[in-house]
């Protein structure tokens, strides 16, 4: 075989073709390869910071959300009422019906006296229970706390991590975290205070949550002393404890093998410097993270193998061309000339010949494909315009429903958007929707077609029906139409608000903040809770519900996010602070004038339009209107 080799010219050349390409590959995957892991290593990282900071962030939050609440009970007039009076009823009536709104966040709280003597008293109920259940028989049992004594002190806010028993006699020894707030009489001296156990099992579920679809995900909390360590309710502290005593410089991503686990990575925050000085880690398997590393060199290889293959084949080609006589270049151009432009002259020449065949070749397909581009581009501009007016049809024309003014407006950043909007009304209640798909253009505006369509069937069918039904019906068709069988990975965030009389209105589903304006020049911001839609198949059990209320005269403004993230030639965002501002009146203007103030603002403001901008404003009439 290696004389035949030797002696054809063919072959010869076959062999140094397919060598040099074999070591091209082989140096092009090997630096390829370094490169890679080096990139993913480094993602990882910095997701496992950028979660591990969300834990953190969200923890902290969690914490000061509760304390807030603990203070706003201790400004509660019952509070005054029992110390005035002696008489526990008053702070427990008003304890026992709030604690249970905390949905076990808050596992019991406690009115005690000048000298930290426990006068009222409340423990959060089972489940499903509407009132809390009093601590009826351990009035007058003193409180030897440091917070207690912090806030009847009149010192700084602090929070301790203690046992449930501590507050609770009967509590049992979970670990929880103690807050406490000073009671003030009519002549702001402190008379007493308000202390409330925070349950670190509520926090566990608030790290379930933070999760989310990241199932190879495990987040952990832990204090400074690493007495406590929080993790999801489906797992265990346990194996996880040898990763948390693993010393690690914040923001350093550690490799730990687990006895009888695959190794694990991590990335930890600081100590938070507030007392109880919680720190956030995010871990990680090792084969979960560099998993798509491993599908990468399998591509490598058989691309490698691949391209060898197609080079063997074209160089085999190539050598049996050059033998074809001249009479097929010349029958080529004649074809050409004669209008043919599919008609390409073999590339298989050399010198003057090869360079002539090169340049008429690339005249030819540049004519070729400048003429079948304009066809696409033509036929590609008719199907965007239908999908635009398809889009702009949907969209309500002239909403109006009774008792409100209402003024809506879709601008897309492209010919078709990604927003959803809609007024539904119906004789005994009205909906309001405001949704964004993720991205924008003809896909994203496909989603929201889609959306739009299952929100009006699951409402139409029964109007009167809970906002999160709607919300889980939409994530259903959305889930299965674009993840399932489109392949594509689009979401989108949806609010959908009912109307339920009076101005009140119960809305669920995680989207942009609801600005709330009120009549005397304030305005409420409303966070709404929830996952985004299309992620998962079901989201049933996370989604909940929020309320607010309009009074005559009061407006609210649902928005895209492409109002608050519009940007100028500097950079800033709009932001939420101006949208405030402009929103604050001592009387609400009108809808309409409301809607074209904020489209006025942001078109100035934003350098170019980013994002596609969508705003609904409905205001509560009143009698003078």
């Amino acid at each position: 075989m290696f004389e035949r080799i030797s002696n054809s010219l063919r072959l010869r050349l076959l062999a140094a073709t397919l060598a040099l390409v074999a070591g091209a590959l082989a140096l092009a995957a090997f630096g390829f390869d370094r490169v890679a892991r080096g990139v993913v290593e480094a993602a990882v990282k910095d997701h496992l910071q950028a979660r591990s900071r969300e834990v953190h962030e969200a923890v902290l939050r969690y914490q000061r959300e509760r304390a807030l609440t603990v203070r706003a009970w201790s400004e509660a007039g019952a509070m005054q009422l029992t110390l005035d009076s002696g008489d526990p009823k008053f702070a427990e009536d008003y304890l026992r019906r709030l604690i249970q709104d905390q949905g076990g966040s808050i596992a019991a709280a406690a009115l005690t006296g000048p000298e930290g003597t426990l006068l009222a008293g409340v423990r959060a109920g089972p489940p499903g229970e509407r009132r809390g259940v009093a601590l009826a028989t351990q009035h007058g049992r003193p409180l030897n706390l440091r917070v207690v004594d912090q806030a009847l002190s009149g010192g700084p806010a602090t929070a301790d991590l203690m046992t449930l028993s501590q507050v609770d006699a009967e509590g049992g020894e979970e670990p929880v975290i103690l807050v406490a707030s000073p009671v003030l009489d009519f002549a702001s001296d402190i008379v007493g205070s308000v202390v409330a156990a925070i349950s670190t099992n509520a926090m566990r579920r608030l790290l379930d949550e933070v999760r989310g679809a990241d199932g190879d995900l495990v987040p952990v909390v832990y204090d400074a002393t690493r007495t406590v360590v929080l993790v999801p309710p489906a797992l265990e502290a346990g194996p996880i404890m040898s990763v948390v005593e693993t010393p690690a410089a914040p923001g350093a991503m550690v490799r730990t093998a687990v006895a009888g686990s695959v190794p694990l990575l991590s990335v930890r925050t600081d100590l938070d410097p507030s007392s109880p000085r919680w720190a956030a880690m995010m871990l990680e398997p090792e084969a979960s993270a560099f998993g798509p590393l491993g599908s990468l060199r399998i591509l490598l290889a058989v691309l490698f193998l691949a391209v060898l293959a197609g080079a063997g084949l074209v160089s085999v080609w190539a050598l049996r061309a050059a033998a074809r006589p001249l009479s097929e270049v010349t029958g080529s151009m004649a074809r050409v000339a004669a209008g043919d432009l599919s008609t390409r002259i073999p590339g298989r020449y050399s010198d003057e010949l090869g360079a002539l065949v090169g340049s008429f070749n690339t005249m030819v397909a540049e004519v070729a494909r400048s003429h079948a581009e304009l066809q696409r581009t033509e036929a590609l501009r008719k199907e965007v315009q239908i999908a635009h007016r398809i889009q702009t049809a949907i969209l309500p024309g002239n909403p109006a429903v009774p008792g409100f003014e209402v003024a809506a407006r879709m601008k897309p950043a492209e010919d078709v958007g990604g927003d959803l909007y809609d007024i539904l009304s119906f004789p005994e209640t009205f909906w309001v929707l405001v949704g964004d798909v993720s991205g924008h253009g003809i896909n994203s505006g496909l989603v929201m077609m889609m959306a739009q369509a299952a929100a009006y069937g699951t409402i139409a069918d029964d109007p009167n029906r809970d906002p999160r039904d709607v919300v889980s019906a939409v994530n259903r068709v959305v889930h299965e139409n674009v993840r399932n069988r489109m392949g594509r990975d689009d979401y989108l965030t949806l609010m959908a608000a009912r109307h339920m009389g009076g101005g009140r209105f119960v809305a669920a589903g995680a989207h942009q903040p609801i600005f709330v304006a009120r009549r005397g020049a304030t305005v409420d911001v409303i966070e709404p809770v929830g996952p985004w839609v299309g992620l998962t198949a079901d989201l049933s059990s996370r989604i909940v519900s929020y309320e607010f209320q309009l009074g005559p005269g009061d407006a609210v403004c649902f928005i895209t996010d492409g109002v608050v993230e519009a940007q100028d030639s500097g950079g800033t965002l709009y932001g939420e602070d101006r949208l405030v501002e402009l929103l604050r009146a001592e009387r609400p203007a009108p809808a309409a004038e409301i809607l074209a103030r904020v489209f006025q603002e942001v078109e100035a403001h934003a350098a170019v339009q980013a994002d596609d901008i969508t705003v609904v404003v409905l205001r509560r009439k009143i009698d003078d209107d």
